[in-house]
């Protein structure tokens, strides 16, 4: 890596003062394999990572109050040190974005995009899809008719959005019939959507997925559903049909939530928990069927 960044301009960046020398950055590391010139974080006070900061001197700690006038090497004071590192590699290290739509890319007809777009090779794009200002869409991804997707979101590869759910009644012998899915996806502003995860389209409504939620690889987000602003879906987690999730939500990894579930803003879904009724606002639910932990 060519870069070189001295500790002032990276302060400069943060609007924060340094303490100790104006070193020059070039590279980024983990307090576990720091090397001379590099960036690095703690997010709370620990002796071993106070020893193996100190071995060093010409590197750059993001650091909590704990650790002033404790460490050797140049460093920041910070309220969330991993929060401010993240800043600082995206704004110095993270590579030049690509802009422009794939040749391979097939779009239909009626679609209309923002600028400063990215669309990756082999994507497809339904009829009047909507795609806003800075979205970014990686190869592979399926966008069904009548998204609409708001400014600087990120679908990665292989996410299938818009596609029809699974909504079924029998008919007089017991066969399964398919019920016609006529609603949209519609997608906010700033949303992350991770590898392979489906959202699907409504039936009669639409689903809707508001601003700067983010959801992980492997998620299913089934018909009708509605996820608040904020919220985070982990890995392997499943919504079933007319979910709501209220404001800075977290569902952990592998869990699921039954159809027509409201979970309040702030609720907790625990790891693998199997949500059977609704969710009170600030509430932790853990374990098959979930419960109550705290509040």
């Amino acid at each position: 890596m060519n870069l070189m960044v001295k500790a002032s301009i990276i302060a400069k960046f943060l609007n924060r003062s340094f303490q100790g020398d104006d070193v020059e950055i070039r590279f980024y590391s983990t307090i576990s394999d720091i090397q001379e010139h590099s960036l690095v974080f703690a997010k709370k006070f620990d002796e071993d990572y106070l020893a193996k900061v100190n071995r060093f001197t010409n590197i750059l700690a993001i650091v909590t109050d704990e650790y002033k006038g404790k460490v050797s090497c140049s460093y920041i004071l910070s309220e969330n040190p991993r929060l401010d590192y993240l800043k600082i590699l995206q704004e110095f290290f993270v590579k030049e974005k690509v802009f422009g739509i794939h040749s391979t890319v097939i779009i239909e007809n009626g679609t209309t995009f923002g600028k400063d777009i990215f669309i990756g090779a082999n994507c497809y794009v339904g009829k009047n899809v909507v795609v806003g200002d800075g979205t970014r869409i990686y190869p592979n991804v399926v966008i069904h008719d009548g998204t609409v997707i708001g400014k600087n979101c990120c679908i990665k590869s292989g996410a299938v959005i818009g596609q029809d759910g699974f909504g079924f009644e029998l008919d007089e012998k017991g066969v399964p019939v398919h019920f016609p899915h006529l609603g949209r996806v519609i997608i906010g502003d700033e949303v992350y959507i991770g590898a392979n995860t489906a959202v699907d389209r409504g039936t009669l409504g639409d689903t809707i997925i508001a601003d700067h939620v983010k959801i992980d690889n492997l998620v299913h987000v089934a018909h009708n559903d509605k996820i608040g602003e904020n919220s985070l879906v982990i890995a392997g987690a499943s919504l079933g049909g007319g979910v709501e999730l209220g404001k800075n939500c977290w569902i952990a990894p592998n869990a699921s939530v039954k159809q027509q579930t409201v979970i309040g803003d702030f609720g907790y879904v625990g790891l693998g928990a199997v949500v059977i009724k609704n969710v009170e606002e600030h509430t932790i639910v853990v374990g098959n069927p979930a419960k109550e932990l705290r509040k």
